[in-house]
């Protein structure tokens, strides 16, 4: 497959690996799979995630030492869970709706419309998306549950006897089989997957069953409104030679209202080589916060640092970058540079991924701060 041609999505995210411990990782999404790179400009592929039958939920709300605005995670047919963060609840959730899509394309029959849909049983035309939502309300939805089936768990999956019921108790329609034929199109648009206990392969069923059978959803939703931030890191500390100029820490800078949050690479200072850092902008006031791209443990805080958007001038770089080897060779880089208006202090220079970030940044910086920014 021609990975270079298509690529859907990349960025920077953490991701739980098997010894336990958050790595951070270049990912790259594809049409069919999951790619992940120790950094963007490595070729070389740490692990591949196919997409074929897996499922998508957001946030996770099951690891203890996950920040739930920031995790999610993508379930395998056989079971096996992979635990993924962003930096922030809207990055989080431009990741799962990315990768529920592909889910979805994988899984179901493009002869079916994602509008309005006839259903000759009820009289009517049903929005798919309405009925979905409603049926994966946390509070109102279909009860989902863990099975046990063969020896192996099946979890966060429901009976397709159980979503039929719960369509007639709320009297979206009236017949079982006005039920199963409204499932059996949700079924064959890929939002619903079977469970299939005997390989544990999942996928687009001929047809849906109104019985013990197992379902899941390729991509359920599980957010509600949450605290918008929560400001706790690992406990690993900053090395000396990233020490910045004394800022205030008040805890008001972290109440200003967050238009961005991403993983950004940023020089350091001394060793002028690049690190990835999580990076929060936020208005009222106009601050940049950056901490180290290390995983959100409860209880332990790691000092963040931040910048006073109102005493920096902003420049954009436009100018090409090269690499001095891998896959990023010949690259053209886009960059933020922060220089204070007085003359004196370090210039803080951020790195985006690519043209569309750069344009994003450009257009949200230059509507907090009032500047006309400067693009080099």
């Amino acid at each position: 497959m021609d990975n270079e041609n298509t690529t859907l999505k990349t960025g920077y995210l953490l991701k739980f690996e098997p010894n336990k411990r958050w790595k951070i990782r270049w990912l790259v999404l594809h049409e069919d799979q999951l790619t992940c790179h120790h950094r963007r400009d490595k070729a070389v592929i740490v692990t591949l995630i196919s997409l074929q039958g897996a499922s998508v939920i957001c946030p996770c709300l099951d690891d203890p030492v996950a920040d739930a605005q920031g995790v999610f995670k993508i379930v395998l047919p056989e079971g096996e869970e992979i635990y993924l963060q962003a930096a922030g609840r809207k990055d989080r959730e431009g990741w799962a709706h990315a990768i529920g899509a592909v889910i979805r394309s994988i899984s179901g029959s493009k002869q079916v419309s994602n509008g309005s849909v006839p259903f000759p049983a009820f009289r009517a035309k049903v929005n798919v998306s309405e009925i979905l939502g409603a049926i994966q309300d946390p509070d109102a939805g279909v009860m989902l549950a863990n099975h046990v089936r063969n020896g192996a768990v099946h979890k966060n999956c429901f009976k397709g006897s159980d979503v039929v019921d719960w369509l007639i108790r709320w009297s979206i329609v009236r017949k079982r089989d006005a039920g199963s034929a409204m499932v059996q199109t949700v079924l064959k648009l890929g939002h619903v997957q079977e469970v299939d206990i005997n390989d544990g392969a999942a996928g687009a069923s001929a047809k849906f069953r109104d019985d013990d059978k197992l379902y899941r959803f390729t991509s359920l939703n599980l957010d509600g409104k949450r605290n918008s931030y929560y400001d706790s890191t690992d406990s690993d500390s900053e090395s000396s030679d990233e020490e910045e100029e004394n800022v205030d820490i008040d805890v008001k800078l972290r109440k200003g209202k967050i238009l961005r949050e991403r993983f950004l690479l940023k020089r350091r200072h001394i060793a002028k080589d690049w690190r990835v850092v999580r990076v929060v902008l936020r208005e009222k006031p106009s601050t940049i916060e950056y901490s180290r791209a290390v995983a959100q443990a409860s209880g332990v805080v790691l000092m963040s640092k931040f910048i006073n958007l109102a005493t920096y001038d902003v420049q954009m770089s436009r100018k090409d970058s090269f690499s001095s080897g891998g896959a990023g060779k010949g690259k053209v880089k886009k960059k933020i540079c922060l220089k204070a208006k007085s003359g004196k202090g370090r210039c803080h220079i951020f790195k985006v991924k690519d043209e569309e970030e750069w344009y994003e940044w450009n257009s949200v910086l230059q509507q907090l701060t009032g500047q006309k920014q400067v693009t080099l």
